[in-house]
């Protein structure tokens, strides 16, 4: 995908193969997500263990040392797949008491730091192929962020390891940002670096605020609570985990403040849920939520502070 991104992709033409190969792999991915959530086979809740501070602080360093956006992106979810197998590692041959998920959350969280960087290391390796992050560039970062404790090459190399090991080497490869990428080409709007910015700044709020974005949503669909614990909830979270959906909510959202006719707005989000199969009343809901989450908090404030630094940098 960065390779795509380097030429000149933003052609509906040129981008069709990628989309198609891409809508495929996605659903085959969900697909298999949904049937571990109705066998409950390596069940997990998205996000359980995943605080917003932990994704803030992926986000800051990805900032700092200029990681790529699609790098701290998978950072989260690499994070959050590791957090929820090493959960039940945890727990697997104990009695699950309220003691016990004590001292599992406390072993999972006493190296977070390291498991953090670790989880960026990985990702930049995956998305900037030769140019990821090195031991001595992780080692940096480390002391950036957590100076009373010295980590060696090898502490780094095992965290690495320890992770790839837990998550089976399997690595996620249907992310929004992609989607988000191939949904603006498909759209055939007109595609500016400012309306690519702005994507990018509501995808950025839609990981940080993931929880409160689909209780709201929830609660809206089903007229209660979000309780995901809960058993009927349980065919709620394929929506949690749909890379596709989410992209497409982020796009409609992006053209509230580029492209304001109703008709132009209506007609994208039908476009974009036909693709995915989803309805497109659906989609204008979650992208009205994410647009809230936005308007409503500093957000806003900080997306035109960033879209100004970036024509600035444009200019230079």
């Amino acid at each position: 995908m960065r390779r795509i991104m380097e030429r000149n992709c933003w052609d509906s033409s040129y981008i069709e193969p990628y989309l198609k190969d891409w809508l495929k792999y996605a659903r085959e991915s969900d697909e298999a997500e949904q049937q571990k959530i109705d066998n409950g086979d390596e069940f997990r809740i998205p996000y359980a263990g995943v605080q917003t501070e932990m994704i803030s602080a992926i986000f800051s360093m990805a900032s700092r040392f200029e990681i790529e956006p699609h790098a701290k992106y998978m950072a989260v979810h690499l994070l959050d797949r590791y957090l929820g197998l090493f959960f039940w590692e945890l727990i697997a041959d104990s009695e699950i008491t309220e003691s016990t998920l004590r001292r599992a959350r406390s072993e999972m969280f006493s190296q977070i730091k390291l498991v953090l960087v670790s989880c960026l290391q990985i990702a930049s390796k995956v998305a900037l192929f030769s140019t990821g992050l090195g031991i001595p560039m992780v080692r940096d970062i480390l002391q950036s962020v957590d100076p009373s404790h010295e980590y060696t090459r090898a502490i780094v190399f095992a965290s690495e390891q320890r992770i790839l090991k837990t998550l089976d080497f399997r690595i996620p490869y249907s992310l929004p940002i992609d989607a988000v990428q191939l949904f603006l080409a498909y759209s055939e709007l007109p595609v500016t670096p400012e309306l690519r910015e702005t994507c990018l700044v509501l995808l950025d709020v839609a990981y940080l605020r993931h929880n409160e974005i689909f209780a709201e949503l929830h609660l809206l669909a089903r007229g209660k609570p979000y309780d995901r614990s809960h058993k009927d909830s349980r065919d709620f979270l394929k929506y949690e985990v749909n890379a596709g959906f989410i992209a497409a909510a982020v796009v409609v959202c992006s053209n509230f403040f580029f492209y304001l006719k109703k008709n132009v707005v209506m007609g994208c989000a039908a476009k974009l849920a036909a693709l995915i199969d989803m309805s497109a009343v659906d989609v204008q809901i979650m992208a009205n939520i994410l647009f809230t989450n936005v308007i409503d908090k500093d957000d806003f404030k900080d997306m035109q502070a960033k879209i100004q630094h970036f024509q600035l940098k444009q200019k230079s």
